[in-house]
């Protein structure tokens, strides 16, 4: 595993002085900004809050996991509770495990038993959210619901393990949203349409390629060569080969890894490669990435 060479880690610290100063600006002057400015900018700061959680969850910017935490608690996007996603995020980096449904907790597919018994609509909305168009509008309703419904599915079979974390996440929506309303003057219903959800759509966009079936648990995990702006909202995460290589590596050093082991990494998945996110929408905005169903486990 290489290591950090900067320790001080100064560019995810500027990042998350970026982040959370342009959260707190574009809040502070949402209620006088036109709506189509606050869905860009509160969308754009949203995801890439997702984004650094990411990176705190991967041991960033310091060595003590309990001071990375704290940078990535608050869940400004309304959702998930944070310390779940670290639970389950650090399971989907176990490369036997991905993109099968049930054990990867991040899986788009579903066993064929499962799939057989799912009413129509379900498959119909399980189908659509494979296009990419989908996965950007219903599909981030679709990603909220099914984990609020395991997570409910867990307390009610007496599994209390997360409820902790949900009171916590409770206390601290309510926070962000009291900021949000009483200092800032948002409405809540303005609050969810111009940050939260556009906020995990663009975090969508990005896991929208990263991980298709294949036999080879290798071949699973591809690489978009995106542009500077998206490379900077995603924290270089699209080069999601590069990272599951390295988990540890911080983001401003992934780019510099991925040229050097370029080849490498194509040999490594398969050739499982797109030339940049004009590349998946050309290909995949209104046809489905892959059918919904892992018809035969890897």
């Amino acid at each position: 595993m290489l290591r950090v060479t900067n320790k001080i880690e100064t560019p995810t610290w500027l990042l998350i002085i970026a982040i959370y100063g342009g959260w707190f600006g574009v809040t502070w002057y949402g209620a006088k900004m036109p709506w189509w400015l606050l869905l860009i900018l509160g969308g754009w700061f949203t995801g890439w809050y997702y984004s650094l959680q990411h990176e705190v969850i991967h041991g960033h910017p310091t060595k003590w996991r309990w001071f990375n935490d704290l940078l990535g608690y608050a869940p400004l996007g309304l959702f998930i509770p944070y310390s779940i996603y670290r639970t389950s995020h650090t399971l989907h980096h176990t490369t036997e495990i991905l993109t099968l449904p049930g054990k990867d907790p991040e899986s788009y597919y579903f066993d064929p038993d499962d799939w057989a018994a799912m009413p129509g609509i379900l498959k119909v909305l399980n189908i659509v959210n494979n296009a990419l168009i989908g996965r950007l509008t219903v599909g981030v309703g679709i990603t909220i619901v099914r984990f609020w419904h395991g997570e409910l599915r867990r307390m009610l079979r007496g599994d209390l393990s997360h409820l902790g974390a949900w009171i916590a996440h409770g206390f601290l929506v309510v926070a962000v949203l009291y900021w949000v309303t009483a200092i800032c003057g948002l409405p809540i219903w303005l609050y969810f349409l111009t940050f939260a959800y556009p906020g995990l759509a663009l975090t969508m966009l990005r896991s929208y390629t990263e991980h298709q079936a294949a036999v080879d648990p290798q071949h699973r995990t591809a690489i978009v060569e995106s542009s500077t702006l998206l490379g900077l909202l995603f924290l270089n995460n699209n080069l999601h080969v590069a990272h599951h290589d390295q988990p540890d590596m911080p983001w401003y050093q992934l780019p510099a890894f991925y040229a050097a082991n370029k080849d490498r990494m194509l040999a490594r998945n398969g050739g499982f490669l797109f030339t940049g996110y004009g590349d998946v929408v050309r290909r995949f905005l209104f046809a489905p990435i892959d059918s919904p169903v892992l018809s035969k486990q890897p």
